[in-house]
């Protein structure tokens, strides 16, 4: 007996230093109950400076002050909206996903979103998951279909969306006379992610239809847990139409302020902001004084956590907030590419 004892108190220290660890990391930290992930897609970083300093994002400003402000640069996947937010809701790069830009893509693997970890974690009757989306097409969840691979995404005139995605599109090649070419894809990202989810809304276009719908669902589940996603189409939209240094890309980034406020509003309103972990991040940046984001890698997380002070890649998101939740990180499999944005000692 006198030699099983020293192992065992050795252990049991070992064991005590994890829990003090733990505990201490935990200590101080605002109790939460819920987490909104807001998505400002194709919001340029130093477009977002430029803003903040001159006053012009005054929710977000509020956020920060109450919270913090890191950098997120994207070091894989191209800077696409598709494998933005795939590397974001999983915490996984283009290898395990399999989505690599808006044309090469297949379904994200069953279970592998931070929805489905969710609704294991807590099991499915203990929290709320919320998908609410803007964009038409890069946010789907079809099964098997055809998509023409070298269609015009754009009109040359207008700049407006040609619906290059469906197969019966009339979109030209972007070569003069070149053939349409289309190809099999077995689905789209949340093809088996839909599935899970409580509330998968997305093709509703302009924001404030999101917002409305956001609200409304915040209403519904305020006395719930929940996990939610609400993600505007806007600056992008208007960044591939005016130009990124244009007056409606900075107006919409405006409108995305305020509909951050209109939300901060609404936790209060029903007594849960306390309880309820804001962050707001873009899927990429938008390439300087342009009309696109081929290499636009700069992006940001702001939030109201005061706990994140870490400068990070975009796959460090869902970690993050999982971690939020309870949930052992460390133990996912298979193991995530991104980690905690949390500066732990």
């Amino acid at each position: 007996m006198r030699k099983l004892f020293a192992p065992i108190v050795l252990v049991l220290i070992a064991l005590a230093g994890v829990f003090t660890y733990k505990d201490s990391f935990n200590e101080g930290r605002k109790e939460i109950k819920n987490v909104i992930l807001i998505g400002w897609d194709g919001a340029q970083r130093n477009h977002m400076y430029e803003l903040l300093d001159d006053g012009k994002l005054p929710y977000l400003s509020e956020l920060i002050k109450e919270g913090s402000l890191v950098e997120i640069d994207i070091t894989t996947g191209a800077t696409h909206t598709k494998p933005g937010w795939a590397e974001i809701l999983t915490g996984y790069g283009p290898d395990i996903t399999g989505v690599y830009s808006n044309f090469d893509y297949k379904p994200i693997p069953q279970g592998y979103t931070i929805f489905e970890r969710l609704e294991e974690y807590f099991g499915e009757n203990n929290i709320v998951t919320m998908f609410i989306g803007g964009k038409i097409n890069n946010l789907g969840a079809r099964g098997p279909h055809k998509v023409c691979t070298n269609c015009a995404t754009r009109d040359i005139a207008t700049r407006k969306k040609t619906e290059w995605w469906k197969e019966t599109t009339e979109a030209p090649a972007r070569t003069f006379n070149e053939e349409r070419i289309f190809e099999e894809r077995e689905g789209e990202p949340y093809y088996h992610t839909k599935e899970t989810l409580d509330v998968f809304l997305v093709e509703l276009g302009r924001g404030q239809r999101v917002i409305r719908k956001s609200i409304s669902y915040l209403e519904e589940y305020k006395d719930q847990r929940f996990f939610a996603f609400f993600h505007f189409q806007e600056p992008d939209e208007e960044g591939h139409i005016y130009g990124e240094n244009s007056e409606e890309y900075e107006d919409d980034m405006m409108k995305v302020d305020r509909w951050l406020g209109e939300i901060v509003s609404k936790l209060k309103e029903v007594e849960i902001y306390k309880k309820t972990a804001i962050y707001v991040t873009s899927d990429h940046g938008f390439d300087e004084d342009s009309f696109h984001h081929a290499n636009a890698p700069y992006i940001f997380l702001a939030t109201n956590s005061k706990e994140v002070t870490k400068n990070g890649d975009r796959k460090d998101i869902t970690p993050t907030i999982l971690e939020d939740y309870g949930v052992d990180v460390e133990n996912i499999f298979p193991p995530l590419d991104g980690t905690t944005l949390y500066e732990r000692e």
